[in-house]
């Protein structure tokens, strides 16, 4: 059973935003969209069956702005699909793929419409990183570039390798619609990162649009950071959905290795960060690996207390203060290692999400 509240006119600009149980976040997400829209923009929620109040939330933003649309599904069919979903719900020409707790600047919703004027296929927006509570800046901007960038259809390797910073992040992907819906887009179900596959499987038929102000205030700490799947995703499914595109090798090397396991450093982050141990060694890394040699040094770093991993990278990233994959810098990396169950001082709860707002799948 689906439930749908309103239903506008055709629009320029869908925000399609996929939830499940944020209504203690939500609700700031959506004040920070409305005061900016115009008649050009709807707003399509689409719940995959919160069991918590974000339906109540929502409703009551629906009751201020005919402008929002409510579809609540009665079973979590995954963020993917139910991205996916919303699109296909949508009415706009573009659809942005807006997260569920995050906050737009002032300014963000007028500098896409007047993006518009130049007919592009993809505008990809910069984000700023801030912690759980919103109130610290840890990373100014993911994109590090000073000005707007224009990429044609044939430079998209460079855009890949150039926005491999919010590659990650749903958030920032504006697409023309009609191209979502024509491409491929079953095959990334359950990968978490849909957007990324849709927009780069094959080569755009127009332009991309790259905004260097970042317009996005991203919520650390409140995503997939803290799923017990994000050793899976990130080190055996992520690189699995890259190399499966359509980019040449050196674009898609610098963006992430085919086998990110093998490196000594990023399992020893991962055990640091909580997320590597004996167990996902036996289920992710033993089935590809033969020799005793190649089998070494993962069942090491499993086995490793985490407390000691944890130590260690935080010393390496604060002496170093080098970035990680060359895109997150020092000090996202060392707020994820203060949040992680090793961190020697111990877990400091205003920095984990509040019970029952925890996120299935990501954005």
């Amino acid at each position: 059973m689906i439930a749908e509240i309103s239903q506008p006119q055709a629009v320029k600009l869908s925000i399609c935003i996929a939830t499940f149980n944020r209504a203690n976040f939500i609700g700031a997400t959506l004040d920070s969209i409305l005061s900016q829209l115009t008649d050009d923009c709807e707003i399509v929620i689409l719940d995959g069956g919160s069991d918590d109040s974000t339906e109540s939330v929502v409703r009551e933003f629906v009751e201020r702005s005919g402008r929002l649309r409510y579809v609540r599904q009665e079973t979590n069919n995954g963020v993917d699909r139910d991205y996916d979903r919303a699109v296909e719900l949508a009415v706009g020409e573009y659809c942005w793929l807006m997260t569920d707790d995050d906050l737009l600047m002032p300014g963000a919703v007028d500098a896409v419409l007047k993006a518009f004027h130049r007919d592009l296929s993809l505008i990809i927006l910069n984000a700023e990183m801030r912690d759980l509570n919103m109130t610290k800046v840890i990373q100014p901007r993911t994109i590090h570039i000073d000005a707007d960038r224009l990429y044609k259809p044939s430079d998209m390797d460079s855009l890949f390798v150039d926005v491999r910073d919010v590659l990650m992040y749903v958030g920032g992907f504006v697409i023309k619609r009609s191209i979502w819906l024509d491409r491929e887009r079953e095959r990334y179900f359950g990968s978490w990162f849909i957007s990324v596959g849709v927009v780069f499987q094959d080569r755009l038929p127009g332009d991309a649009l790259v905004i260097a102000q970042p317009y996005i205030s991203y919520r650390m700490g409140n995503s997939h950071t803290f799923s017990p799947t994000m050793f899976e995703t990130l080190m055996i499914n992520w690189p699995s959905l890259i190399w499966s595109l359509k980019l040449s090798e050196p674009a898609m090397k610098k963006v992430c290795n085919a086998e990110p396991w093998r490196d000594f450093s990023e399992l020893l982050l991962w055990r640091g960060w909580g997320f590597y141990s004996v167990s996902e060694y036996r289920k992710y890394i033993r089935p590809k690996v033969r020799s005793i040699r190649e089998k070494l040094v993962p069942i090491l770093i499993a086995i490793l207390p985490g407390v000691v991993a944890n130590g260690l990278m935080l010393l390496n990233y604060s002496v170093t203060g080098r970035a990680y994959r060359g895109v997150y810098e020092a000090g996202v990396i060392l707020q994820m290692l203060r949040q992680s169950p090793f961190y020697f001082w111990g877990r400091r709860q205003s920095d984990f999400p509040k019970k029952g707002v925890e996120k299935v799948a990501s954005t």
